[in-house]
């Protein structure tokens, strides 16, 4: 049962992702995203006082197609010489030069982490990591008919019992002749 608990953990910590390449120029999308609330989660209280929220930008992959980026979104910026490591941001500012972007871990309520800023130069495209809750469900069911399937074929090799007294229902193994005590 361990297993099948640790199995599981696994999985749904590895979890189904997928990674999108964002070009370049979609970056400047990104320019002026801003989520203050995102390490204290008021977003119901933003939303039931009507107040605009800027917390949510649409960026375009390579092929076209449309990615919602958020404060829970990680973002990678590749360049020739090598990645950065995936990262979610609180705030992001995109000009001719330079993205800056203050990230989600480390930042506190009282205050925010220092920013990461990258010359635009050294950029040659962004990447965009998505959570995929469909996929990550199917790879936890598929472990898990897997494994009760391997339980059912491994219960099919043991012979089964049947009651040696008529007072205990069920199957009792009988282990032979119970031994006894000599002086």
């Amino acid at each position: 049962m361990r297993l099948c608990a640790a199995l599981t953990a696994l999985s749904l910590l590895a979890s189904c992702t997928t990674t999108y390449a964002i070009p370049k120029p979609e970056l400047t999308r990104l320019d002026g995203f801003r989520d203050e609330n995102a390490a204290l989660m008021r977003e119901l209280g933003d939303v039931m006082l009507n107040r605009v929220t800027d917390r949510k930008r649409t960026v375009r992959d390579v092929e076209g197609q449309a990615h919602q980026f958020t404060s829970d979104t990680p973002l990678a910026l590749v360049s020739a010489q090598a990645d950065t490591e995936f990262q979610r941001f609180i705030e992001v500012g995109v000009d001719g030069d330079h993205f800056r972007g203050v990230p989600l871990e480390g930042s506190t309520s009282s205050a925010a982490a220092p920013p990461v800023v990258v010359s635009l130069s050294e950029v040659d495209h962004a990447r965009l990591r998505e959570f995929s809750l469909g996929k990550t469900l199917l790879l936890t069911g598929t472990i898990g008919v897997a494994l009760m399937g391997s339980l059912v074929m491994v219960s099919k090799l043991f012979k089964p019992t049947t009651g040696s007294e008529g007072d205990r229902p069920g199957g009792v193994i009988d282990l032979g002749p119970t031994p006894r005590l000599t002086f």
